[in-house]
């Protein structure tokens, strides 16, 4: 059995991401930076936007990508940066993250016990 990164089918091949453009939007007070990863023929480019200096950073292949990419954002996130938003929006359906659950308690254990 082998094994594959998160990033290769079980073919072993790399998966071909199904959007060409994905964004990490990060804050820090009032600035914004922008993490893009475009997907072309040619391969893989990672742009930041900062400030409205773009810095661009070619890869060959996604296996090359990804680890830069996340010690990237773990350095953002290190240094007082806070993740804010993903693009494109993959949920699909109604948001229910505050939607009031009446019948439903799927966290009854966090409730605590009642004083006596």
């Amino acid at each position: 059995m082998h094994a594959f990164a998160p990033w290769c089918c079980r073919s072993g091949l790399p998966i071909q991401p199904d959007v060409d453009d994905w964004s990490w939007t990060f804050g820090r007070g009032d600035e914004r930076l922008v993490v893009r990863r475009h997907h072309r023929v040619e391969g893989f480019r990672l742009i930041v936007t900062d400030n409205c200096t773009e810095r661009s950073y070619p890869f060959s292949d996604l296996t090359a990508l990804v680890p830069f990419q996340s010690d990237m954002e773990a350095f953002l996130l290190k240094t007082g940066w806070t993740f804010l938003a993903f693009s494109p929006e993959r949920r699909r359906g109604r948001d229910r993250r505050n939607f009031p659950r009446i019948e439903e308690r799927r966290r009854w254990w966090t409730d605590g016990l009642p004083l006596a």
